[in-house]
């Protein structure tokens, strides 16, 4: 694991105590329970946990913020935001927490700030640790919706299975309630069910370690 500090702190402590700052005890909850199955599903991959556990607990960092605020750190940040995103912008927290863990914490893991950034929407040919997250946050304990139970049968069976299933289960919440839905999950989506099958590849990850 990278000894990075922050005012001299390491790195996952400091990320917990901004959880801790930053979140409403509900969304604290479900942060700790993203963090425990990422690293969990990160060692099953032949992924270092750490990793799963770092993206884990800085993926809904920003999700609280007002929109106001999201807007004006993609702006600060140098992120291009969509139309979409400009109708939405709680789409951009992943972004942002991604943005602000590589310029203010000095992250330069590219898969993990990925993952995090793209942990909402998924994207074509996403790797497996930005697939660990995103089902993680689909599936981790504290989550019930319809729908939930079927996505966490597959979790352990089959990765890329569980991602597609996730992946659908969050189009049909934006259709039923009528959301902004973001190019990418339409994308992802198209793309998790022509490659999420038996034959799928099981590591597309470059860092191991």
């Amino acid at each position: 694991m990278p000894t990075l500090t922050h005012h001299g702190i390491p790195i996952e402590e400091y990320l917990k105590q901004q959880v801790a700052q930053q979140l409403s005890p509900a969304r604290q909850l479900h942060v700790e329970g993203v963090a425990r199955l990422s690293s969990h599903l990160c060692s099953q991959h032949g992924l270092a946990a750490w990793r799963g556990r770092w993206a884990g607990y800085l993926h809904d960092l920003m999700r609280e913020w007002p929109a106001d605020r999201l807007l004006k750190a993609a702006r600060e940040f140098g992120i291009v935001t969509s139309e979409v995103e400009e109708a939405a912008p709680v789409l951009l927290h992943g972004p942002v927490a991604a943005a602000w863990a590589q310029r203010e914490l000095g992250l330069e893991d590219e898969e993990l700030l990925a993952a995090v950034a793209y942990h909402t929407t998924g994207r074509p040919q996403m790797s497996v640790l930005e697939a660990v997250l995103l089902v993680a946050d689909a599936a981790e304990p504290s989550r019930e919706y319809p729908g939930v139970a079927r996505i966490r049968r597959w979790v352990d069976k089959d990765l890329w299975q569980a991602c597609r299933l996730a992946t659908d289960s969050s189009l049909r919440y934006c259709l039923r309630a009528q959301l902004p839905i973001h190019p990418l999950s339409v994308a992802s989506r198209n793309w998790l069910l022509m490659h999420a099958g038996p034959s799928f590849p099981r590591a597309r990850s470059t860092q191991g370690g």
